[in-house]
């Protein structure tokens, strides 16, 4: 099994199809499981609970031994008054993807909101208004989250959601923590 980009743009076309989905009960300003349950949950009439947001994961990793398996983490940088921070974040919301291009999107960072004070469970996130760029065609997989409402974050709420996320980035032993938080 090759780590390398494939031809095969499974992770764009599952991004554009998230970014569908969020269009049609939003208008989009800028369990971890199946996408296409997280999109059929969105656009439900029953389903979608006032939710805007697919949250997701972006996965690569070809350089390690846990190929796949590792998220990608991207940076933003937000201004707090008059200073400015950068801030990582593996948790996305796609804004839109670029006409184009084959495979570009704007994504915004979220922010985790932790679930029972739990490290590693979430009952939401928060929408940061940073923003990258990305080229959807160089991960070699994406996890989505329940769809959700995301709101904007608060400063209060984004310093909370980067010590989950540095934790979350830190831990070499992630996926056994994430799976003793799970009990």
């Amino acid at each position: 099994m090759s780590c390398k980009c494939k031809r095969e743009q499974c992770v764009c076309d599952k991004v554009r199809r998230i970014a569908d989905a969020q269009d049609a009960v939003d208008n989009n300003c800028c369990d971890s499981g199946s996408c296409e349950q997280s999109i059929r949950d969105l656009v439900s009439p029953t389903g979608g609970n006032g939710a805007d947001t697919i949250p997701f994961m972006l996965l690569c990793g070809c350089e390690n031994t846990f190929a796949g398996l590792l998220p990608y983490f991207a940076w933003g940088v937000k201004r707090f008054n008059d200073c400015s921070a950068p801030i990582p974040s593996p948790f996305f919301r796609v804004k839109k993807i670029k006409k184009d291009t084959k495979c570009c999107a704007i994504l915004e960072l979220l922010i985790p909101i932790k679930c029972e004070s739990r490290l590693f469970k979430f009952e939401n996130f928060r929408r940061t208004g940073v923003c990258v760029e990305v080229d959807l065609s160089c991960f070699t997989g994406i996890t989505c989250f329940h769809p959700v409402n995301a709101l904007s974050a608060s400063e209060h709420e984004i310093h909370e959601g980067l010590e989950v996320i540095n934790a979350f980035k830190g831990d070499t032993n992630m996926m056994n923590a994430m799976g003793t938080q799970a009990e």
